[in-house]
Order: structure tokens, then C-alpha cells, then sequence
């Protein structure tokens, strides 16, 4: 009996020891996952708020592009102010530039919006971040940037004089025989429109414009140094994040490179040799067509050789190219000529070439740099260019 007793007590026990360890387990297991749950919270907390800061970032980058534009056009347009009253048409590039930037364009200003909604759509993204004063900062952003996109797009200071269709009609009457013929018909019409009032208020309120674009630079700045002090985040935060977003590939090495990579359009191809010891030739095919001349008419190629120098700047390669090293070759096999027209095909083409490389060698100095984020596929056949302007290149090596 003593012994039933004792057994029921032992039973007793190990049932309270077990219903004990239990509950400890699962109080354990809430309180763990209550605690992956707090960090999942956090991480994703932080990675808002990270993802929200680059978009500022970025923005602020755009406006920086956008006022060093202004300003590099700006000079150009005093220029072209300060000679309308020659009949000789200033440089090729120059006038170019010029006309480009006074036509209006028919698309509008406008920035990736895609941050700005994903914000904006969840409540709980506002209560997850936990911080008034940089959700005060985020919207106060989205906002200004949107006073600039109705700013830009509206106003008749920043919305360029001449319009597209009036410029267009120009180009399709424009006599085709030479470059010097058709710059002198663009020069005509641009030294006619630098009399008017509209353009010229356009030109003399650059500095509004690039003062615009100086104050928003400012403002953005500093309220995201702020959003990245009270968030606590990092320049190697950040840094690890535009790596994230940006890495598709293999990281491309030094050993990767050297080789022949091709980039092809419909338009031209480009061939790039690089050499192991960290320089490069790249050479430029393209054809036109050429239908206005008098006496002859075709297709024309022209191939562009230059020189230049590769170099890493942790996960971007630098190009250097050197202009002074160009070389122009016209192949005009393509092209029909009228008996007894064949010298003035030879002057013309002589001519071009000697337009050309006048053109390439004039960038010595001035845009000799190309910057790009480059990865290789598994394969390492493929490469991807990303620009600092978003333009993206696929090379294939050959």
C-alpha cells in the first residue's frame, strides 16, 4: 500500500515535471519568436528607411546633373548671343548645343516615383519606422520635388523658346550637300530666333535657373544628412545598399577584361581591344545615307579609331580615351556617282573626314573620361555597362 502511495507521488511528479517543461517551451518558443519577429521588425525598419534615404540621394544627384548642364549650356548660349551678328556659322557642336537646348522638348520633367509610393501606401511602413520627425522629412521631400516637376513643366522660364515642330521644318528643308550648307541653314534660323524676346528672356534667366537648381540641391542635402543622422544610418550602410540594387553579375577583375568586346546597334557598332597593359583602342563604324547631293547619292560609312586608357575605381572602370590618337576612314563604296562627278565625291569626302576629326580631336580635354559599373554573366562571354546618366550597355566578347 506504502508502496502504491509512493509510486502515485513519483507519477505525480513526473507529470508536474513534464506539464513544467512544457510550459517553459513554449514560453521559450513566443519568446523567441517574439524576438525574431522585434528583429525582422527592425531590419525592416531600417531597410525603409534606407531605401527611402537613396532615393533622396539619388534625386539630389539628378539635380546635380541637371544645374551642370545649365550652366556648361549656358556659356554656350552667350556665345552664340555674342556672334549672331556674323554670317559665318559658329562650331558644328556648338550650334548643335545650342539649338538643342531652346527647342522645347515634347516629353515632360518627371523623377521615379516608385520609393514615393510604396511609402505612401502602407500605414504600417509609417508606424514601423517609429521616428515622427523623419517621416515629417520624407514627406516635406515628396512634396518640394513635386513643386519642381510643376516648376519645370509649367513655367515659361524654364520651358525652352523654340518649338519642336518650327525647328523640325528647319532640319527637313536644310540643303544636305555639305555639313557647311546645313549648318549655315541652321545658323540662319538660329541667328533669326536670337532676335526675338521669348528667347532671349529665356537665355538671360539661366542663372534663375541654375539658382533653382542650387537651392533644391541645398535643401535636399541637408534634410537627408539629418534623415541619416536620426535614423542611425551609415555612409557603409548605404554604400552595402546601392551595391545590393546594383550587383547582377560576376564582379568584372582585371584578369576578365583584356580581349575584343563588341556592342552592337542598328545604327553603329563598337569595338573595344583591351590589352593587358591597361590600355585600349576602340573603333566606331556607322553608315548614313546620303540622298540631297547633286550628282551623287547612297549609303556612306564612316569608321572612328581612337586610343585610351582602362582603369578600376573599386567596382567601376574608368576609360580614359585620348582624342589626340583619332583616326576617321570614309568608305564610300556604298555611294553612286555621275560620270565625271567622282573628284567632287573625292572633296567632299576628304572634307568630312577632316570634319570629323576635327570634331574628336576638339574633345581633347573636355570628355576624355567614361565611367561606368560593369559585371560579367556566369559565362563571362557577356558584360554589362551601367553609365552614371542609367544608360545600360551589353558587350559581347568576341
Amino acid at each position: 500500500m506504502e508502496q502504491q502511495k509512493t509510486r502515485k507521488r513519483i507519477d505525480w511528479q513526473q507529470f508536474l515535471i513534464t506539464v513544467l517543461g512544457t510550459a517553459i517551451g513554449v514560453a521559450l518558443t513566443f519568446i523567441v519568436s517574439g524576438m525574431i519577429d522585434q528583429r525582422k521588425k527592425e531590419q525592416a525598419q531600417r531597410l525603409t528607411a534606407i531605401m527611402i534615404i537613396h532615393d533622396i540621394d539619388n534625386t539630389i544627384d539628378i539635380l546635380k546633373s541637371w544645374k551642370e548642364q545649365e550652366e556648361k549650356i549656358q556659356v554656350l548660349q552667350v556665345y552664340a548671343v555674342d556672334h549672331k551678328d556674323q554670317k559665318e556659322p559658329i562650331p558644328s557642336d556648338t550650334l548643335s548645343s545650342v539649338l538643342n537646348s531652346l527647342v522645347r522638348r515634347n516629353t515632360e520633367y518627371h523623377f521615379d516615383t516608385s520609393k514615393e509610393k510604396i511609402f505612401n501606401s502602407d500605414v504600417d511602413t509609417w508606424q514601423n519606422l517609429g521616428n515622427m520627425k523623419f517621416i515629417d522629412n520624407v514627406q516635406d521631400f515628396f512634396y518640394e520635388r513635386q513643386q519642381l516637376l510643376e516648376l519645370a513643366n509649367t513655367e515659361e522660364w524654364f520651358r525652352e523658346p523654340i518649338p519642336a515642330d518650327e525647328y523640325m521644318q528647319v532640319v527637313i528643308d536644310a540643303d544636305y550637300r555639305t555639313q557647311e550648307d546645313y549648318d549655315a541653314n541652321r545658323w540662319a534660323f538660329l541667328r533669326k530666333k536670337l532676335e526675338e524676346n521669348r528667347v532671349n528672356y529665356y537665355i538671360s534667366v539661366s542663372y534663375a535657373r541654375v539658382s533653382t537648381l542650387s537651392n533644391y540641391i541645398d535643401r535636399f542635402t541637408q534634410l537627408n544628412e539629418e534623415n541619416k543622422f536620426i535614423m542611425g544610418i551609415t555612409d557603409r550602410e548605404m554604400e552595402d545598399y546601392v551595391n545590393s540594387i546594383n550587383k547582377k553579375g560576376i564582379a568584372l577583375t582585371k584578369s576578365d577584361l583584356p580581349g575584343h568586346w563588341q556592342f552592337t546597334t542598328k545604327e553603329q557598332k563598337m569595338d573595344y581591344d583591351f590589352h593587358s597593359d591597361n590600355s585600349y583602342t576602340l573603333s566606331i563604324e556607322y553608315s548614313s545615307y546620303y540622298t540631297k547631293a547633286e550628282h551623287w547619292s547612297g549609303v556612306y560609312k564612316i569608321k572612328v579609331t581612337y586610343n585610351g586608357a582602362w582603369a578600376f575605381q573599386r567596382d567601376s572602370l574608368v576609360l580614359t580615351a585620348d582624342f589626340n590618337t583619332t583616326d576617321v576612314q570614309l568608305d564610300v563604296s556604298g555611294i553612286e556617282v555621275e560620270p565625271g562627278m567622282q573628284d567632287s565625291l573625292t572633296v567632299w569626302m576628304n572634307r568630312s573626314r577632316e570634319k570629323n576629326l576635327e570634331y574628336f580631336r576638339g574633345q581633347a580635354g573636355k570628355d576624355d573620361n567614361y565611367t561606368v559599373k560593369a559585371w560579367l554573366d556566369s559565362s563571362k562571354d557577356k558584360m554589362e555597362w551601367t553609365a552614371s546618366d542609367g544608360e545600360v550597355r551589353y558587350l559581347k566578347r568576341k
